[in-house]
């Protein structure tokens, strides 16, 4: 015959056994689903991230090709100005060059410039003309900049 403990504690044990059982077996799955969340969570983190960059690329990539158009049609636009400023620097060429030569009144010394009348045209060997063109060119694109900015203030 089984004692009477043996047959209180056989099924407590067997019970003890079992919640054991469950609760291993729950943890394992827990665990099992956790690492499981954790990767795909940081699956999508990744793929936001690189649809972000992209977007972000995009943007860069529009914004510069806005900037490049917008610079493409200020050069466009100055153009004409800046034809006529050369234009003007050419003609002042002309009239020093009258003047050196004794064409002009006042006969201003150019002693130091080469002979000839080939100041206007650019054919100087002197970078007086290169020099003066740049000038030219950098007051004309100042100048440009300036009435833009004047365009971007608030009127009083």
């Amino acid at each position: 015959m089984i004692p009477l403990w043996l047959k209180i504690v056989g099924p407590i044990a067997l019970l003890v056994a079992i919640i054991t059982g469950a609760r291993l077996y729950i943890a394992h799955v827990d665990r099992t689903a956790r690492v499981e969340q954790k990767a795909a969570d940081a699956a999508e983190v990744w793929r936001v991230r690189a649809e972000a960059k992209a977007s972000d690329l995009e943007n860069a990539r529009a914004t510069e090709a806005a900037h490049a158009q917008g610079t493409k049609e200020a050069n466009d636009a100055l153009l004409p100005q800046l034809e006529a400023a050369r234009a003007g620097l050419a003609d002042y060429a002309r009239r020093l060059r009258a003047q050196a030569t004794g064409g002009g009144v006042g006969g201003t010394d150019m002693s130091g410039a080469s002979g000839g009348p080939d100041l206007a045209d650019g054919s100087d060997p002197l970078p007086l003309l290169d020099d003066l063109d740049r000038c030219t060119e950098a007051v004309t694109r100042l100048k440009n900049a300036q009435d833009w900015w004047m365009k971007l203030q608030p009127s009083p």
